[in-house]
C-alpha cells in the first residue's frame, strides 16, 4: 500500500474511474460517483448521492454533497449532479437538494466557481457560468449560462440570473436579473442593484449573428433606457415580431413580472422545478409525485 492510500478516505462502494486521481487527505462517501479525468487535489471531501462526470477540478477544501441547511430536510435520499470540465476554487461548498424543492442540485458543464462559493440546496447552475470568489446562492437559485457574477455577489431564494448577465461585486439580488445586461450596485451600494446597461462581453460569448445582435441590442434598449412600464414595451416589442433571444428576453422579464416580488421561480415554491423533469432519475420523479398526491 502507497502512503498517498494511506491519508486518503474512499468508500469500498464508491465509484471512481481509474482515470481520475484523488489526492491526499481526500474523503470520497459510499454513493458518490467520481468520472475519468476528474481531480480532486487534496482535502477535498465528497459525500451524499454525488455525481461528478469528466474533467473536473477540484481544489483544496471544497465540500461537495453535504446536507442542506435547511429545517425541512430530513435525511431525504436527494441528489447533487456535477457535469463536465468544472473548475472549483479552494473551499468551495455544494449542498444537494431537498424533496421539498425537487431533490436535485445540479452543476452544468465548463463552469468556474472560485474560491469560497457557496451553492446551496435545490439550486441550478447552467453552463460556462462564472461565481467569483466568495458569491453565495441561497436554496432554488438559477444560474443560466453564462452568467458571471462578481465577487461577494449574494443571490436570494428562487432569484434567476439570466444568460450571459453581468452582476457586479458586492450585489444583493433580490429579483431575477435580465440576460445580457449589466446589474449592480451604485454609490458604495448605498443605491439599490438594478439593470444598470447591456452586458456587451456576454453577447460576444453568446456567439449571436450580427442580425441576431443586433435585434437583442434594440430590445434591451427598449426595456431598458427608461423606467417606463415594461410590460407595455414587452407587448410592442411583440407586436414587432422579434425572435431569437430578443423574444427570450421578453418572456423572461414577463415572467418575472408576474412572480413574487420579481422572482419567477417564487411560483414553484414546494413544487417541482421545470429543470428537475428533464434531471431527476425516472424513480425519484415517481417518489416526488406521490410525496404531493
Amino acid at each position: 500500500m502507497s502512503p498517498l492510500e494511506v491519508v486518503r478516505e474512499i468508500a469500498p462502494l464508491a465509484r471512481v474511474a481509474a482515470e481520475a486521481k484523488i489526492g491526499p487527505y481526500c474523503v470520497v462517501g459510499p454513493q458518490v460517483t467520481v468520472g475519468p479525468g476528474t481531480v480532486l487535489t487534496r482535502r477535498v471531501t465528497i459525500v451524499g448521492r454525488t455525481t461528478l462526470g469528466s474533467g473536473n477540478v477540484i481544489e483544496e477544501g471544497c465540500v461537495l454533497g453535504a446536507v442542506p441547511q435547511d429545517l425541512k430536510y430530513s435525511g431525504e435520499s436527494t441528489l447533487l449532479m456535477i457535469g463536465h470540465r468544472n473548475r472549483f476554487g479552494p473551499r468551495v461548498t455544494v449542498h444537494i437538494g431537498t424533496e421539498a424543492g425537487g431533490y436535485l442540485t445540479r452543476i452544468g458543464n465548463d463552469n468556474v466557481l472560485r474560491d469560497g462559493c457557496h451553492v446551496a440546496h435545490d439550486c441550478y447552475v447552467e453552463d460556462r457560468a462564472t461565481l467569483g470568489r466568495n458569491v453565495l446562492l441561497a436554496g432554488h437559485v438559477l444560474v443560466q449560462t453564462g452568467a458571471v457574477l462578481e465577487d461577494m455577489a449574494g443571490a436570494h431564494h428562487f432569484t434567476t440570473i439570466g444568460r450571459f448577465a453581468h452582476v457586479g461585486p458586492r450585489t444583493p439580488i433580490r429579483r431575477d436579473v435580465p440576460p445580457f445586461t449589466d446589474y449592480f450596485s451604485q454609490d458604495n451600494e448605498r443605491i439599490p442593484p438594478a439593470v444598470r446597461g447591456i452586458h456587451r462581453a456576454g453577447i460576444k460569448a453568446a456567439g449571436l449573428s450580427a442580425a441576431e445582435e443586433t435585434e437583442l441590442l434594440r430590445a434591451l434598449r427598449e426595456l431598458f433606457d427608461d423606467e417606463s412600464a415594461l410590460q407595455t414595451k414587452i407587448e410592442q416589442l411583440e407586436n414587432m415580431g422579434v425572435e431569437g433571444e430578443a423574444a427570450a428576453l421578453c418572456e423572461f422579464v414577463r415572467r418575472s413580472l408576474g412572480g413574487v416580488y420579481g422572482r419567477y421561480r417564487e411560483l414553484f415554491r414546494g413544487q417541482l422545478p421545470p429543470e428537475a423533469l428533464q434531471y431527476l432519475p425516472p424513480e425519484l420523479l415517481t417518489a416526488f409525485r406521490r410525496s404531493k398526491s
